[in-house]
């Protein structure tokens, strides 16, 4: 019997410029898988550093919200947001106070005003003011009229005004009948408003978007 012939398979020499190629091959491949893992955590960290820049939180104090918000509960502000009608603001009141007061936007800059005795009528369709036959007739007045008892102190500086002026803010709390807003205090300034809130995250039963 003859023996198996055992052959030798003869290796492939690796010119120095094929052993270059492919190490610059598995450089690539190995910075793609890294660029592959930190993606994600570099977006996770961008969107945490934009949401703390652009956010913050706040605590409800008292019960002028009621029931859109409750005495305690921990809300989202978004700082760079610009408010719009009927959005929920926080802000620095223009009275001595520790804390920033929470209210709900009704009149925007530009929007008709008007008074009559200790009434304000704030308009935001209306192109001109009513004739002063039509104060008096709450039916004749024009759609989407709002009218608001006032303060002396806030008649003062509505009385003289035509229009709210622009970066001015007329604010009311949900809980009408406890609560202090421009119809004692007057307008906000734009430059007072920390933001609109957006969120509640506290407590967890009644978490979700403010509106």
């Amino acid at each position: 019997m003859s023996e198996p012939i055992n052959k030798k398979r003869k290796k492939k020499k690796i010119t120095k410029e094929e052993f270059e190629k492919r190490k610059k091959k598995k450089r690539k491949e190995n910075i793609i898988e890294i660029i592959k893992f930190m993606l994600p955590v570099v977006l996770f960290a961008v969107f945490v550093f934009f949401f703390i820049l652009n956010t913050s939180p706040h605590m409800v104090d008292g019960d002028s919200m009621k029931p859109t918000l409750l005495n305690g509960d921990r809300v989202i502000v978004r700082r760079t947001k610009e408010p719009k009608r009927y959005e929920v603001i926080t802000f620095k009141p223009p009275v001595k106070s520790e804390f920033q007061y929470v209210k709900r936007i009704i009149g925007m800059p530009g929007d008709l005003v008007w008074t009559e005795g200790n009434d304000l009528f704030i308009n935001h369709q209306a192109e001109s003011l009513p004739n002063a036959s039509e104060l008096s007739a709450a039916t004749e007045l024009p759609d989407g009229t709002i009218k608001v008892n006032l303060s002396e102190e806030s008649l003062k500086q509505m009385s003289q005004l035509k229009k709210i002026p622009k970066g001015h803010y007329f604010v009311l709390g949900d809980n009408r009948n406890n609560s202090s807003d421009s119809r004692t205090f007057g307008l906000v300034d734009g430059l007072a408003i920390e933001g609109v809130v957006s969120f509640r995250f506290a407590p967890f039963k009644d978490i979700g978007w403010i509106k």
